[in-house]
């Protein structure tokens, strides 16, 4: 026999003495990682539907933040001043601003 059929013939007879072990493995592999609806998609599927929920809470704060901040401009024309003062440091006439940053 040459060593190419000693090799093939080994195999052969390793898949025919464990051919369920095979099998299983070939399903788990198949089940785990191969399908488009394999374990391992559905793993990453899930991180990103849990990002994209995290991004979701981020944008609802800020906009529970704003339309707080809405309100109180609407309700209080003193809180215009306030917020430019804060923000974008307006500032009176004859009035010196001094920012000090951490």
């Amino acid at each position: 026999m040459s060593a190419v059929k000693k090799v093939v013939s080994s195999i052969w007879h390793f898949l025919g003495r464990h051919a369920y072990g095979v099998i299983f493995l070939f399903f788990i592999v198949e089940v785990g990682f191969l399908d488009t609806n394999s374990y391992y998609h559905r793993f990453l599927h899930h991180e990103e539907i849990r990002h994209l929920k995290d991004e979701i809470q981020h944008h609802q704060e800020i906009y529970d933040r704003d339309t707080k901040v809405l309100k109180q401009l609407e309700a209080d024309p003193k809180a215009i001043e306030k917020i430019a003062r804060e923000r974008y440091f307006m500032k009176r006439p004859n009035e010196d601003i001094y920012i000090f940053k951490n």
